[in-house]
């Protein structure tokens, strides 16, 4: 089951429709609808309580410059045209003060979860291992494949046997959350997947529906048209990501997990 998509999280702060199936089941939703309900709540607040004071033209009036000028005599017309209209003006000034407490709250709306900036980021290497930018190591054999992730991260991934329509397209060293990660890309019947991997634990990653496949368990998720499964595998996690559906990004990783069985 996928996570809950922002028009769904909207659709229940406006209208009040539920999705009680999911939310019983997905604590991250409701992690995040509770933070959603939240910052509407503080938003609430904020207006509720801006008002400007009644005397601010006759203020701003009184602290300009006693002299005589014509500057001064058409500013001074200004203010007492905009005293005239004093309800327009303090709904103006209520307004701008209104803006200037919630722009946190607005940035602070706008800026994605921990989980989701790890989602976004994982599919985000994966785009680009698809377009072969910032030295991709294009390479089939799993050999050299081997070979290159021993001299820039000093350890040896498992890799799938190309076999059975599976064919290795390359490897990537690539930032993540601060750190440096491997990745490589395989070739499937069903499309091209990356394999991310990190030493983060999938439910941290935000991939936190568990789900078992055969006798393995595993995690899955979705983000931006792309499904995640991920598995772990000694104190890794590798993490499958591609338009491709998770149950054979599941299948794909139990290949990796029985060869740690074997070995």
């Amino acid at each position: 089951m996928s996570h809950l998509t922002e028009e769904q999280f909207e659709r229940i702060m406006q209208d009040g429709e539920t999705q009680e199936a999911h939310l019983e089941s997905c604590q991250l939703c409701r992690s995040r609808l509770a933070e959603k309900r939240a910052l509407a709540a503080r938003l609430k607040s904020a207006f509720a309580n801006v008002s400007a004071a009644p005397d601010l033209a006759d203020r701003i009036r009184d602290s300009l410059p006693a002299d005589k000028s014509p500057a001064r005599a058409r500013l001074v017309s200004r203010i007492f045209d905009i005293r005239a209209h004093r309800r327009s003006w303090v709904i103006v000034a209520g307004a701008v003060a209104a803006m200037i407490i919630i722009a946190p709250l607005v940035i602070d709306m706008l800026t994605p979860s921990p989980a989701m900036a790890a989602q976004k980021a994982l599919v985000q290497i994966h785009r680009n291992n698809l377009a072969q930018h910032n030295g991709f190591f294009a390479e089939a054999q799993p050999e050299k494949l081997a070979e290159y992730f021993r001299e820039k991260l000093g350890f040896n991934p498992r890799l799938p046997t190309p076999e059975q329509g599976l064919a290795l397209r390359g490897c990537c060293v690539r930032h993540f959350q601060g750190g440096v990660v491997g990745s490589y890309v395989v070739d499937t019947p069903q499309g091209v997947m990356s394999i991310v991997i990190v030493t983060d634990r999938p439910e941290t990653l935000g991939i936190s529906t568990e789900f078992a496949h055969g006798k393995h368990v595993f995690w899955k998720s979705s983000f931006a048209s792309n499904n995640m499964v991920s598995a772990r595998i000694g104190e890794y996690s590798y993490c499958a990501v591609g338009e491709i559906s998770h149950r054979y990004l599941s299948e794909l990783l139990s290949r990796l997990l029985i060869e740690e069985e074997t070995d």
